[in-house]
C-alpha cells in the first residue's frame, strides 16, 4: 500500500474518531437510566432482524466464535452473546470499548467468553485472525473508512470456510435524502458542530424525532452520526455484491430485501445469479430512495419497471452526492437539472400511469424545489416552511438508510 493511501486512511480514522468521541453513535440503551427495559426492547428488535429478516435461527449462534470490526459500545453485538456466541470485539475508540465491556458484563451469560481489542481494524494482526471465526460481523462501520475494499478483505478473511459474513451499511440510493440534507446544512453555514446542530434542528427536527422514536439515542448523537461525521461513503448494492464476489463469498440474504419482484424462475434457478441481483437491485434502490410510507406503498408502485436510462440517471445523481463533505463544491443547478431530466423520463410505459409514476414525479418536483431554495440561500425558517408542505421528501422514513447482508464462505 502506498504511503499516500495509508495517510488518507489514518486521516479519515482520526476525523471519525474525533467525531464519535464526542457522541458515540452506537449507544442504543447503555446511556439510559432504565437500560434494563431498553435492552430488552432492543434485544427483541435484533432477534426479529435475525430470525425473520436475515432468516438466521437464533440458536445457530450458540457456541459460535464471532469477530466484530468496529464494535462501538457493543450494543450491535450483545444480542449474539446472549444467544451463546463467543465474541471478539475490535474498536479503536477506547471510550466506546469501555462501555462495551460494561454492557457485556451486565448482559452476556459468561463475560469470560469474550475478548475486547483496542485497535483500528486496519492494524489487526491479519494472519493471526485469518480463517479463525465462524462468523465475521461489522455493522455501520465501513461507510466511515477510507479504504472499504481493504476493510472488507479483512472482514472476509477472518471467517472460516463454511462460515458466514454478516455485514451492514448504509445504501447509496436509499441515503439520497440524507445527502440532500447534508447539502442544505453545509450550504447554509454548517462549518462547525454547533452550527450543524442548529441548522439540523431548524430544518429536520421531525426526522430526528422519528429516529429517536425508533432507537432512543440522544438528538445530538443522531445529528453527529448523520451530518457532523464527514466520511460517509455509502455503498450501493452493486458495490457490496462486487466485494462479496472479489472475496469469494456467496450472497445469501439481506434486510431490507434487495430481491426484486419476480426473482427466480423455478425451484432449480441458480440463486447465486449475481448479475440479476445487481440489475434487479437497482429497481429496488429506486424505491428505497423515496420511501416514506413503507412496504405496502412499494408493492402498489411495482408495475411495468423497464427503464435503464432512468436508473442510469439515478446512478449519476448518487455519484454526485456520494460522501458529500463540508468543503465539497456542488453545482446545485447541475444537480437540479439532473433531477429535472429524471422527471422527464418515463420509468414505465406511458400508457400505464401508475402510482409509481405519480409518486416519483412528486418526489422529483420536491427535490428540485428544495435545491432551488438552497441555491437562493434562503434562511432556514423559509426552507422549513417549504419542507412542511412536501408530501414525500424528508417525510416518514425519508429513504432506506441501512441495509444488512449475509454472505457464505464456501468450503
Amino acid at each position: 500500500m502506498s504511503k499516500k493511501i495509508n495517510k488518507n486512511i489514518k486521516e479519515v480514522e482520526a476525523g471519525t474518531l474525533a467525531t464519535f468521541k464526542k457522541h458515540r453513535p452506537s449507544e442504543y440503551f447503555s446511556h439510559l437510566v432504565d437500560d434494563g427495559q431498553a435492552f430488552k426492547e432492543h434485544n427483541e428488535k435484533v432477534g426479529n432482524l435475525f430470525r425473520y429478516g436475515l432468516n438466521i435461527p437464533l440458536d445457530y449462534f450458540d457456541g459460535k466464535e464471532v469477530i466484530d470490526l468496529g464494535s462501538g459500545t457493543g450494543e450491535n453485538l450483545i444480542s449474539l452473546a446472549t444467544w451463546g456466541a463467543k465474541c471478539t470485539l475490535v474498536e479503536m475508540n477506547e471510550d466506546a470499548l469501555e462501555v462495551a465491556k460494561q454492557v457485556f458484563k451486565k448482559y452476556s451469560p459468561n463475560f469470560k467468553d469474550h475478548k475486547f481489542i483496542h485497535s483500528s481494524l486496519y492494524d489487526l494482526d491479519h494472519e493471526k485472525f485469518k480463517n479463525k471465526f465462524d462468523i465475521s460481523h461489522s455493522r455501520g462501520v465501513f461507510t466511515h473508512v477510507a479504504d472499504k475494499a481493504r476493510a472488507f478483505n479483512h472482514l472476509a478473511s477472518y471467517v472460516k470456510p463454511g462460515g458466514y459474513v454478516i455485514y451492514g451499511d448504509r445504501n447509496t440510493a436509499g441515503g439520497i435524502q440524507e445527502m440532500l440534507q447534508r447539502l442544505a446544512i453545509y450550504k447554509l453555514g454548517g462549518d462547525n458542530d454547533e452550527k450543524i446542530i442548529e441548522i439540523s434542528e431548524a430544518l429536520f427536527s421531525d426526522d430526528i424525532t422519528r429516529s429517536q422514536q425508533s432507537v432512543p439515542r440522544t438528538r445530538e448523537a443522531i445529528i453527529f452520526d448523520r451530518w457532523v461525521i464527514q466520511q460517509q461513503d455509502d455503498p450501493s448494492v452493486k458495490d457490496v455484491l462486487d466485494m462479496f464476489c472479489n472475496e469469494g463469498l456467496d450472497y445469501i440474504s439481506s434486510w431490507p430485501r434487495l430481491d426484486f419482484a419476480g426473482r427466480g424462475v423455478s425451484t432449480y434457478t441458480d440463486p447465486k445469479n449475481d448479475n440479476s441481483l445487481k440489475r434487479g437491485a437497482r429497481l429496488v434502490e429506486n424505491l428505497w430512495m423515496m420511501l416514506n410510507q413503507g412496504e405496502n406503498e412499494n408493492i402498489d408502485s411495482y408495475l411495468g419497471l423497464n427503464q435503464e436510462k432512468y436508473l442510469d440517471e439515478i446512478d449519476n445523481i448518487c455519484k454526485s452526492l456520494r460522501n458529500l463533505q463540508i468543503g465539497d463544491d456542488i453545482d446545485i443547478l447541475d444537480l437540479s437539472n439532473s433531477f429535472d431530466r429524471l422527471g422527464s423520463m418515463s420509468f414505465i410505459d406511458k400508457d400505464k400511469q401508475t402510482y409509481l409514476n405519480e409518486r416519483q414525479n412528486i418526489f422529483i418536483k420536491e427535490v428540485i424545489s428544495f435545491l432551488n431554495l438552497i441555491k437562493l440561500n434562503r434562511n432556514p425558517k423559509e426552507i422549513r416552511k417549504e419542507i412542511d408542505n412536501y408530501n414525500i421528501l424528508f417525510k416518514g422514513y425519508a429513504g432506506v438508510r441501512h441495509l444488512d447482508y449475509v454472505a457464505y464462505k464456501p468450503n
